[in-house]
């Protein structure tokens, strides 16, 4: 719940971006680089703090780290606007894979351990995801430019041939990217690329289409950030708790893969006949599955007098897979069909940032519902 009232942040900017006009999402995303790093550290030092019987540090540092996590909707799909179409999809498989990396950590953390004795502790969790988010940091500065000078700066004080090998290494990567994010991107460019729906339909035809594509960026994020409230009822219908561990572990995972998956096979334009019907299969595992897992959290009796462990150990995560590959591929799809709903790239921009907004406001009321119900109605 403290994650989601980040969302204080992204209304916010809204605010913000409605009175003063728009906002640079360039140094936005700079931004929250840095401060994510901060956050990380202070975790790691402080999330087990308690101040009058109260763990307020780690709830207060939720907030702010789930505003970071609210704002890059608005801003990463805002910026990428600027760049060709593959960088949309790009973006949406880098969130995902993002999330991936701290999975496999925790995967490393608790694999093939007792729940109580895992390989290391909370602190150097953090610590560890601090030096990955540190990582991708710089890596984001080098492909803006803002870095390479620095790095081929300084190892040419060490060493000139450490200089040389340094601008040898990191010139092939440099230049791909640069290029990429510097391609033609005109009006004419962006609208190769935009999806299903022709750039040139009626003012009125695009209003409803605008208006259904953020209906289905709030409703896809309700269910999405429903899900994790729930998860951990359905490993609930095992009472060992090493059981339950590795269970909502492994649906986590599947959970990543599945996201990181549906988000690659996003169709475009240039995509197969069959890969565009992908969405309309998508949009019918994505209800059904939520409808199952939600069965499942409300009466786990019924998942432990169905299923042994070991068979639940396999089709949950595999339920839940289905679930974020529907969804990934969901979200990767509208945002590239966002492109051809407007007639500028500014507009674009402005449309993206609204759609984020409105996948976070789904998220935010679909997690006060859940946490009253679960707070107030559970038995």
């Amino acid at each position: 719940m403290m994650v989601q009232a980040g969302n204080i942040f992204s209304i916010s900017y809204k605010v913000i971006e409605h009175h003063c006009g728009a906002i640079d999402a360039s140094i936005m995303v700079n931004g929250m680089h840095q401060m994510s790093l901060i956050i990380l550290m202070l975790l790691a030092m402080f999330w087990d703090r308690e101040l009058g019987g109260a763990s307020i540090w780690l709830l207060s540092l939720a907030v702010f780290a789930g505003g970071l996590g609210c704002l890059s909707d608005l801003t990463y799909w805002s910026l990428v606007m600027r760049h060709p179409p593959p960088c949309t999809k790009a973006v949406g498989v880098g969130m995902s894979l993002g999330n991936l990396v701290v999975l496999g950590l925790s995967l490393l953390q608790v694999s093939g351990r007792d729940v109580e004795n895992p390989r290391f502790g909370v602190a150097t969790f953090f610590v560890v995801a601090a030096f990955f988010q540190l990582f991708w940091g710089l890596n984001t500065l080098m492909i803006q430019d803002k870095l390479v000078p620095a790095v081929v700066w300084a190892a040419g004080m060490v060493s000139e041939s450490l200089g040389k090998r340094v601008v040898d290494w990191i010139n092939p990567m440099h230049e791909k990217a640069v290029a990429l994010l510097h391609a033609d991107d005109d009006s004419k460019d962006n609208n190769d690329d935009v999806g299903y729906l022709s750039p040139r339909a009626e003012s009125l035809q695009q209003t409803t289409l605008i208006s259904l594509v953020e209906t289905i960026n709030f409703l896809t994020y309700a269910a999405t950030y429903t899900l994790p409230s729930l998860l951990p009822f359905v490993a609930g219908a095992y009472p060992d708790k090493s059981q339950q561990c590795h269970l909502l572990l492994h649906m986590m995972i599947l959970q990543s893969v599945g996201d990181v998956t549906g988000r690659v096979l996003a169709p475009t334009s240039k995509s197969g006949p069959l890969q565009k019907k992908l969405p309309l299969l998508g949009f019918m595992v994505l209800p059904t599955c939520f409808l199952c897992l939600v069965v499942a959290a409300v009466d786990s009796s019924t998942v432990s007098r169905f299923f042994s462990y070991e068979s639940a150990s396999i089709l949950l995560p595999l339920l839940v897979m289905c679930f974020f590959f529907s969804r990934g591929m969901l979200v990767s799809a509208v945002f590239l069909q966002a492109r051809g709903l407007t007639s500028s790239r500014q507009a674009a921009e402005h449309l993206a940032s609204t759609m984020g907004f409105c996948g976070q406001m789904g998220a935010l009321s679909a997690n006060v519902i859940t946490f009253s119900v679960v707070t107030y109605c559970h038995t």
